[in-house]
Protein backbone atom coordinates (compact mmCIF):
# COMPACT_ATOMS: atom_id res chain seq x y z
CA UNK A 1 0.00 0.00 0.00
CA UNK A 2 1.73 3.13 -0.96
CA UNK A 3 -0.77 5.57 -0.35
CA UNK A 4 0.10 7.66 2.82
CA UNK A 5 -2.91 9.46 3.25
CA UNK A 6 -4.36 6.08 4.04
CA UNK A 7 -1.74 4.46 5.85
CA UNK A 8 -2.02 8.13 7.94
CA UNK A 9 -5.88 6.60 9.06
CA UNK A 10 -4.80 3.20 10.58
CA UNK A 11 -2.35 2.38 13.64
CA UNK A 12 -0.88 -0.48 15.19
CA UNK A 13 -0.82 -3.64 13.73
CA UNK A 14 -3.86 -2.90 11.29
CA UNK A 15 -1.48 -0.12 10.01
CA UNK A 16 1.71 -2.67 9.47
CA UNK A 17 -0.54 -5.14 7.61
CA UNK A 18 -1.29 -2.29 5.04
CA UNK A 19 1.98 -1.29 5.01
CA UNK A 20 3.00 -4.75 3.81
CA UNK A 21 -0.10 -5.56 1.38
CA UNK A 22 0.24 -4.75 -2.50
CA UNK A 23 -3.36 -3.96 -2.54
CA UNK A 24 -3.46 -1.18 -4.73
CA UNK A 25 -4.56 2.43 -2.86
CA UNK A 26 -6.27 3.54 -5.67
CA UNK A 27 -8.87 1.23 -5.87
CA UNK A 28 -9.36 1.15 -2.16
CA UNK A 29 -13.14 1.78 -1.42
CA UNK A 30 -13.65 0.73 2.23
CA UNK A 31 -11.55 -1.03 5.53
CA UNK A 32 -14.26 -2.59 7.33
CA UNK A 33 -13.05 -2.97 11.66
CA UNK A 34 -15.51 -5.27 12.90
CA UNK A 35 -14.34 -6.28 16.58
CA UNK A 36 -13.13 -10.13 16.66
CA UNK A 37 -13.78 -10.41 12.91
CA UNK A 38 -11.26 -10.50 9.85
CA UNK A 39 -10.08 -7.39 8.44
CA UNK A 40 -12.06 -7.08 5.35
CA UNK A 41 -11.80 -4.22 2.75
CA UNK A 42 -13.73 -3.13 -0.34
CA UNK A 43 -11.87 -2.72 -3.59
CA UNK A 44 -13.01 -2.11 -6.97
CA UNK A 45 -16.43 -3.71 -5.79
CA UNK A 46 -14.31 -6.74 -4.16
CA UNK A 47 -14.59 -7.94 -0.57
CA UNK A 48 -11.25 -9.13 0.73
CA UNK A 49 -9.58 -9.80 3.30
CA UNK A 50 -6.02 -9.55 4.43
CA UNK A 51 -4.40 -11.33 6.75
CA UNK A 52 -0.79 -10.39 9.15
CA UNK A 53 1.51 -10.49 6.28
CA UNK A 54 -0.75 -8.31 4.37
CA UNK A 55 -1.75 -11.61 1.77
CA UNK A 56 -5.12 -10.77 -0.28
CA UNK A 57 -7.85 -13.32 0.32
CA UNK A 58 -11.16 -14.12 -0.95
CA UNK A 59 -11.98 -16.02 2.12
CA UNK A 60 -12.78 -14.67 5.74
CA UNK A 61 -11.02 -17.62 6.92
CA UNK A 62 -7.74 -16.45 6.01
CA UNK A 63 -8.11 -12.73 7.22
CA UNK A 64 -6.72 -11.42 10.76
CA UNK A 65 -8.82 -11.13 13.59
CA UNK A 66 -9.35 -7.79 14.80
CA UNK A 67 -9.21 -7.28 18.57
CA UNK A 68 -12.28 -5.29 20.35
CA UNK A 69 -9.00 -3.21 21.54
CA UNK A 70 -7.72 -2.40 18.42
CA UNK A 71 -11.49 -0.95 17.31
CA UNK A 72 -10.94 1.49 20.02
CA UNK A 73 -7.36 2.57 19.17
CA UNK A 74 -8.55 3.31 15.74
CA UNK A 75 -11.69 5.43 16.41
CA UNK A 76 -8.93 7.31 18.77
CA UNK A 77 -6.90 7.62 15.51
CA UNK A 78 -9.54 8.92 13.15
CA UNK A 79 -10.82 11.48 16.09
CA UNK A 80 -7.11 13.00 16.82
CA UNK A 81 -7.72 11.34 19.99
CA UNK A 82 -10.32 14.18 20.86
CA UNK A 83 -13.60 12.22 20.44
CA UNK A 84 -15.16 14.79 22.51
CA UNK A 85 -14.66 16.80 19.56
CA UNK A 86 -16.82 13.98 17.73
CA UNK A 87 -19.52 13.72 19.84
CA UNK A 88 -22.32 15.19 17.64
CA UNK A 89 -21.04 13.17 14.63
CA UNK A 90 -21.13 9.55 16.76
CA UNK A 91 -24.36 10.54 17.90
CA UNK A 92 -25.70 10.56 14.44
CA UNK A 93 -23.24 7.49 13.30
CA UNK A 94 -20.29 8.40 11.60
CA UNK A 95 -17.63 11.24 11.40
CA UNK A 96 -15.54 12.58 8.77
CA UNK A 97 -11.90 13.06 9.09
CA UNK A 98 -8.97 14.86 7.25
CA UNK A 99 -9.25 14.31 3.82
CA UNK A 100 -13.10 13.84 3.14
CA UNK A 101 -13.03 10.60 4.37
CA UNK A 102 -16.16 8.70 6.11
CA UNK A 103 -16.06 6.17 8.97
CA UNK A 104 -19.09 5.03 10.00
CA UNK A 105 -19.38 3.25 13.27
CA UNK A 106 -21.55 1.22 15.48
CA UNK A 107 -22.09 -0.51 19.08
CA UNK A 108 -24.23 0.12 21.81
CA UNK A 109 -27.12 2.56 21.11
CA UNK A 110 -27.50 5.22 24.13
CA UNK A 111 -31.65 6.09 23.66
CA UNK A 112 -33.93 8.00 25.39
CA UNK A 113 -37.29 7.47 24.24
CA UNK A 114 -37.25 7.47 20.68
CA UNK A 115 -34.31 9.79 20.60
CA UNK A 116 -30.85 8.81 19.95
CA UNK A 117 -28.26 10.16 22.43
CA UNK A 118 -25.24 8.36 21.63
CA UNK A 119 -23.06 5.16 20.61
CA UNK A 120 -21.12 3.25 23.00
CA UNK A 121 -18.78 0.68 23.02
CA UNK A 122 -18.46 1.01 19.21
CA UNK A 123 -17.16 -2.01 18.41
CA UNK A 124 -17.88 -1.79 14.50
CA UNK A 125 -15.65 0.98 12.08
CA UNK A 126 -16.22 1.36 8.25
CA UNK A 127 -13.64 3.29 6.99
CA UNK A 128 -14.57 4.56 3.31
CA UNK A 129 -12.15 5.94 1.44
CA UNK A 130 -12.75 9.28 -0.36
CA UNK A 131 -11.43 9.41 -3.94
CA UNK A 132 -11.47 12.52 -5.56
CA UNK A 133 -10.83 11.55 -9.40
CA UNK A 134 -11.11 14.93 -11.66
CA UNK A 135 -12.69 13.94 -15.04
CA UNK A 136 -14.48 10.72 -14.46
CA UNK A 137 -17.97 12.76 -14.96
CA UNK A 138 -16.83 14.58 -18.32
CA UNK A 139 -18.33 11.77 -20.36
CA UNK A 140 -21.56 12.12 -18.60
CA UNK A 141 -21.91 16.02 -19.34
CA UNK A 142 -23.18 15.70 -23.19
CA UNK A 143 -26.38 14.05 -21.35
CA UNK A 144 -26.27 16.86 -18.59
CA UNK A 145 -26.30 19.95 -20.86
CA UNK A 146 -28.75 20.58 -23.43
CA UNK A 147 -28.13 23.29 -25.93
CA UNK A 148 -25.88 25.09 -23.33
CA UNK A 149 -28.08 24.81 -20.57
CA UNK A 150 -28.08 21.87 -17.70
CA UNK A 151 -30.71 19.79 -16.61
CA UNK A 152 -32.09 18.59 -13.75
CA UNK A 153 -30.42 15.23 -13.51
CA UNK A 154 -31.03 12.09 -11.38
CA UNK A 155 -27.92 9.98 -11.23
CA UNK A 156 -28.80 6.47 -10.19
CA UNK A 157 -27.21 3.03 -8.84
CA UNK A 158 -26.68 0.50 -6.30
CA UNK A 159 -23.86 1.31 -3.66
CA UNK A 160 -20.44 1.42 -5.13
CA UNK A 161 -20.79 2.42 -8.31
CA UNK A 162 -19.05 5.65 -7.46
CA UNK A 163 -22.41 8.63 -7.64
CA UNK A 164 -20.45 10.43 -4.73
CA UNK A 165 -17.75 10.67 -6.91
CA UNK A 166 -19.12 11.12 -10.04
CA UNK A 167 -21.16 14.41 -8.16
CA UNK A 168 -18.50 15.48 -6.51
CA UNK A 169 -16.58 15.94 -10.37
CA UNK A 170 -19.76 16.98 -11.53
CA UNK A 171 -20.45 20.20 -9.18
CA UNK A 172 -16.28 21.04 -10.22
CA UNK A 173 -17.34 20.99 -13.75
CA UNK A 174 -20.50 22.58 -12.95
CA UNK A 175 -19.03 24.89 -11.46
CA UNK A 176 -15.53 25.91 -13.06
CA UNK A 177 -17.55 25.91 -16.32
CA UNK A 178 -16.69 23.46 -18.98
CA UNK A 179 -16.91 22.90 -22.91
CA UNK A 180 -20.46 22.44 -22.82
CA UNK A 181 -21.60 25.42 -20.09
CA UNK A 182 -20.31 28.18 -18.54
CA UNK A 183 -19.31 28.62 -14.87
CA UNK A 184 -22.75 28.55 -12.35
CA UNK A 185 -23.26 29.43 -8.74
CA UNK A 186 -23.66 26.19 -6.92
CA UNK A 187 -24.74 25.32 -3.45
CA UNK A 188 -23.91 21.90 -2.12
CA UNK A 189 -25.69 20.32 1.17
CA UNK A 190 -23.41 18.01 2.30
CA UNK A 191 -25.43 16.28 4.79
CA UNK A 192 -22.44 13.47 5.42
CA UNK A 193 -19.84 15.49 4.50
CA UNK A 194 -18.52 13.17 1.88
CA UNK A 195 -19.24 15.64 -0.85
CA UNK A 196 -16.79 18.34 0.59
CA UNK A 197 -14.88 16.47 2.58
CA UNK A 198 -15.26 19.70 4.95
CA UNK A 199 -12.27 20.25 7.60
CA UNK A 200 -12.81 23.14 10.11
CA UNK A 201 -15.65 23.98 7.81
CA UNK A 202 -12.79 24.12 4.81
CA UNK A 203 -13.44 21.35 2.00
CA UNK A 204 -10.74 19.17 1.43
CA UNK A 205 -11.82 18.26 -2.36
CA UNK A 206 -12.16 20.96 -5.25
CA UNK A 207 -15.89 21.72 -5.42
CA UNK A 208 -14.78 24.59 -8.15
CA UNK A 209 -14.85 27.63 -7.80
CA UNK A 210 -18.28 29.01 -7.75
CA UNK A 211 -19.40 26.39 -4.88
CA UNK A 212 -20.66 27.11 -1.43
CA UNK A 213 -21.10 24.34 0.95
CA UNK A 214 -23.25 23.68 3.97
CA UNK A 215 -21.51 21.34 5.45
CA UNK A 216 -23.34 18.75 8.18
CA UNK A 217 -26.86 19.95 7.56
CA UNK A 218 -30.02 17.58 6.80
CA UNK A 219 -30.61 17.79 2.96
CA UNK A 220 -34.55 19.03 2.97
CA UNK A 221 -33.06 21.92 5.36
CA UNK A 222 -30.27 22.95 4.38
CA UNK A 223 -31.99 23.20 0.48
CA UNK A 224 -34.13 25.85 1.97
CA UNK A 225 -31.52 27.52 3.53
CA UNK A 226 -29.02 27.71 0.89
CA UNK A 227 -32.17 28.76 -1.44
CA UNK A 228 -32.74 31.97 0.67
CA UNK A 229 -29.22 32.52 1.94
CA UNK A 230 -26.36 32.08 -1.26
CA UNK A 231 -28.86 32.93 -4.38
CA UNK A 232 -27.70 29.53 -6.34
CA UNK A 233 -28.48 28.40 -9.70
CA UNK A 234 -27.77 25.16 -8.92
CA UNK A 235 -28.61 23.26 -6.13
CA UNK A 236 -26.50 19.55 -5.00
CA UNK A 237 -28.17 16.97 -2.94
CA UNK A 238 -26.24 13.20 -2.51
CA UNK A 239 -28.75 10.14 -1.75
CA UNK A 240 -32.23 11.80 -2.09
CA UNK A 241 -34.61 9.85 0.43
CA UNK A 242 -37.67 10.98 2.07
CA UNK A 243 -40.89 12.65 2.06
CA UNK A 244 -38.74 15.91 3.07
CA UNK A 245 -36.44 15.81 0.43
CA UNK A 246 -39.25 15.67 -1.93
CA UNK A 247 -41.17 18.80 -0.62
CA UNK A 248 -37.67 20.85 -0.12
CA UNK A 249 -37.12 19.63 -3.65
CA UNK A 250 -40.37 21.03 -5.04
CA UNK A 251 -39.49 24.77 -3.82
CA UNK A 252 -36.62 24.68 -5.39
CA UNK A 253 -38.16 23.55 -8.84
CA UNK A 254 -40.39 26.67 -8.13
CA UNK A 255 -37.58 29.10 -7.92
CA UNK A 256 -36.19 28.00 -10.87
CA UNK A 257 -33.04 26.51 -9.59
CA UNK A 258 -31.58 23.51 -11.45
CA UNK A 259 -30.92 20.23 -9.39
CA UNK A 260 -28.11 17.30 -9.81
CA UNK A 261 -28.48 14.73 -7.60
CA UNK A 262 -28.18 10.86 -6.50
CA UNK A 263 -30.27 8.16 -5.28
CA UNK A 264 -30.18 4.61 -4.66
CA UNK A 265 -31.69 1.96 -7.05
CA UNK A 266 -30.38 -0.26 -10.22
CA UNK A 267 -32.91 1.11 -12.77
CA UNK A 268 -35.32 3.69 -13.55
CA UNK A 269 -38.20 1.31 -12.20
CA UNK A 270 -36.62 1.56 -8.59
CA UNK A 271 -37.20 5.60 -9.05
CA UNK A 272 -40.55 5.19 -10.20
CA UNK A 273 -41.92 2.84 -7.21
CA UNK A 274 -40.43 4.79 -4.87
CA UNK A 275 -43.03 7.14 -2.96
CA UNK A 276 -40.70 10.09 -2.31
CA UNK A 277 -39.20 10.87 -5.25
CA UNK A 278 -41.05 8.90 -7.74
CA UNK A 279 -43.23 11.62 -8.83
CA UNK A 280 -40.37 13.59 -9.70
CA UNK A 281 -39.84 11.68 -12.49
CA UNK A 282 -43.31 11.24 -13.58
CA UNK A 283 -44.18 14.73 -13.02
CA UNK A 284 -41.42 15.80 -15.28
CA UNK A 285 -39.31 17.83 -12.74
CA UNK A 286 -36.58 15.83 -13.64
CA UNK A 287 -35.43 15.92 -17.41
CA UNK A 288 -32.24 13.50 -16.92
CA UNK A 289 -31.62 9.59 -15.12
CA UNK A 290 -28.26 8.66 -15.76
CA UNK A 291 -27.79 4.96 -14.76
CA UNK A 292 -24.49 3.83 -13.25
CA UNK A 293 -23.02 0.32 -13.50
CA UNK A 294 -20.09 -0.73 -11.16
CA UNK A 295 -16.73 -0.98 -12.83
CA UNK A 296 -13.65 -0.83 -12.28
CA UNK A 297 -13.71 3.30 -12.62
CA UNK A 298 -16.44 5.40 -11.40
CA UNK A 299 -18.88 6.87 -14.08
CA UNK A 300 -19.44 4.32 -16.20
CA UNK A 301 -22.53 4.51 -17.65
CA UNK A 302 -25.22 1.61 -18.25
CA UNK A 303 -28.25 3.97 -19.67
CA UNK A 304 -29.37 7.15 -20.05
CA UNK A 305 -33.00 8.33 -20.19
CA UNK A 306 -34.69 11.72 -21.22
CA UNK A 307 -38.42 12.87 -19.58
CA UNK A 308 -40.06 12.92 -23.34
CA UNK A 309 -37.34 11.35 -25.43
CA UNK A 310 -37.02 7.52 -23.40
CA UNK A 311 -33.82 6.13 -23.83
CA UNK A 312 -31.06 8.10 -25.05
CA UNK A 313 -28.26 5.57 -24.50
CA UNK A 314 -27.73 2.25 -23.21
CA UNK A 315 -24.95 -0.01 -23.12
CA UNK A 316 -24.53 -3.16 -25.73
CA UNK A 317 -26.09 -6.12 -24.38
CA UNK A 318 -27.62 -4.07 -21.24
CA UNK A 319 -30.91 -5.55 -20.34
CA UNK A 320 -33.94 -2.37 -20.40
CA UNK A 321 -33.82 -0.79 -17.45
CA UNK A 322 -36.36 1.50 -18.13
CA UNK A 323 -39.33 -0.89 -16.19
Amino acid sequence: MQSEKILNLLTGEIRHIFEKTALDAYGLQEIRLRAGQPLMVLSMGRELFLDQAGRVWSSPGQGYRIGKEEVTEALERLSSYSMYAYEEDIRRGFLTVQGGHRVGLSGRCVVEGEKIYGVRDISFLNIRIAHQIKGCAEPLLPYVYREGKLENTLIVAPPGCGKTTVLRDLIRLVSDGNALGAGQSVSVIDERSELGGCSGGVPQNDLGARTDVLDGCPKAEGMLLMLRSMAPSVLAVDELAGKEDKRALLTAFGCGVKILATAHGEQLTDIRRREDIGDLWADGYFNRCLILEKRKEPGQLLAVFDREKGCLFRRKNAECLCG
